[in-house]
């Protein structure tokens, strides 16, 4: 009989144990406990409005840029530019004077106003791919778990480019204006070259 009762007192215990130690939670609690996805479109409307701005007000004048690299090329990276990844590509954010040549259907050629003037490139169609974001210098890496986050950021950008910038920019632009850009650009660190730059436009303003 005393076996039996401690038997059954054992029992109860282990029940009472395993009682408190499962709990049945809702899924919809769980799901709604989960981390939310990352909303690349809100955070590019945040950056956007505010850290982008004060980059583009900070931007480096073209032709300062193109001397101090073609001068000290090390210390011109150095300063001036910014990359996520390991390699020769390199983005800078930068400002300056054009003279509008030719105006295209998904470009607008240019000469950079300088004591040497030189060509470029405004892209007004194909804005596609990391320049913008890159140059910019406020992405940090650790802070994107994964690179569908870190595109996603660049295609909200470039959407940001194409839909809000470009459409004025075609309207206002005739071969003979001059304009004050700014914007972001790829370099090559193992062919650098300035010649027909390709600029992804952010502000554009009508001199003459």
């Amino acid at each position: 009989m005393k076996k039996i009762i401690k038997y059954g007192l054992l029992l109860t215990a282990m029940v009472l144990l395993g009682y408190n130690a499962v709990y049945i939670r809702k899924l919809s609690d769980v799901v709604n406990s989960r981390p939310g996805k990352f909303d690349a479109k809100s955070y590019v409307q945040k950056l956007w409005a505010g850290r982008l701005q004060e980059k583009l007000d900070s931007a480096i004048d073209v032709n300062t840029l193109k001397e101090s690299l073609q001068t000290d090329p090390a210390d011109g990276f150095g300063k001036y530019t910014h990359a996520l990844a390991i390699g020769n590509y390199r983005y800078a954010m930068v400002k300056g004077i054009a003279m509008v040549d030719v105006v295209k259907e998904d470009e607008v050629l240019v000469t950079i106003q300088s004591a040497q003037p030189f060509k470029a490139v405004v892209l007004t169609e194909f804005v596609y791919g990391n320049t913008l974001r890159d140059a910019s210098g406020l992405i940090d890496l650790q802070a994107f778990p994964n690179t569908g986050d870190l595109n996603g950021v660049s295609g909200e950008l470039n959407k940001k480019v194409r839909q809000e910038v470009i459409p004025a920019l075609k309207s206002m632009l005739k071969p003979g204006n001059k304009i004050e850009f700014t914007g972001a650009v790829e370099l090559n660190k193992a062919h650098l070259r300035f010649d027909d730059i390709e600029i992804v436009p952010v502000r554009i303003k009508r001199i003459s």
